[in-house]
């Protein structure tokens, strides 16, 4: 792969909490496993009884999960999240070894950045891959521009058509 081909595609998809970021970068996956070989993280979340305690990531090459983040006090924290740093080794490793025609990232965003050298790796992986779809929290959309993503805006109701765009943009046919 040439310097030029690299990372020509990079997709970001920002919105509104709850609104189904993950949901659509996982349905996107579903579709691009028969084309390429993919690799990256998503970031699930841990609820119990009802509610959201934490989040967890997930090694999508390995299905390996980690703890990222559990409510509690500590440090560091991101809002009522404590952030495991443990967790922050097999993001990185991840994210290093990666390695395939479809980089996803789930995501940009606050807890990732708590784990020291998330930005440097971050910005290597991104450089080294072909095709890169993250999702990015909404006060890192910046963040992702610089590292020359084009970010979209997810609503319920573009939920369907940022699908197919992503889709075609990735050059994936259902």
């Amino acid at each position: 792969m040439t310097s030029r081909e690299r990372a020509e595609t990079r997709l970001g998809v920002s919105g509104a909490p709850g609104v189904g970021k993950t949901t659509l970068v996982l349905k996107v996956v579903e579709v691009a496993k028969a084309k390429f070989t993919i690799c990256g993280f998503v970031t699930v979340e841990v609820r119990q009884g009802g509610s959201r305690i934490g989040f967890d990531v997930v090694d999508i090459h390995t299905g390996i999960r980690v703890p990222l983040a559990r409510v509690g006090e500590g440090q560091p924290s991101v809002g009522k999240y404590v952030v495991n740093l443990d967790a922050c080794n097999f993001l990185t490793n991840i994210l290093s070894g990666a390695r395939c025609d479809l980089l996803v990232i789930d995501e940009i965003g606050a807890m990732e950045f708590k784990c020291l050298n998330f930005g440097k790796v971050l910005h290597s992986a991104v450089q080294n891959s072909p095709r890169v779809l993250a999702t990015v929290h909404r006060n890192y959309i910046e963040v992702a521009r610089r590292l020359g993503f084009e970010v979209f805006w997810l609503t319920r109701d573009n939920w369907e058509m940022l699908y197919a765009e992503l889709l075609r943009r990735l050059e994936i046919s259902q």
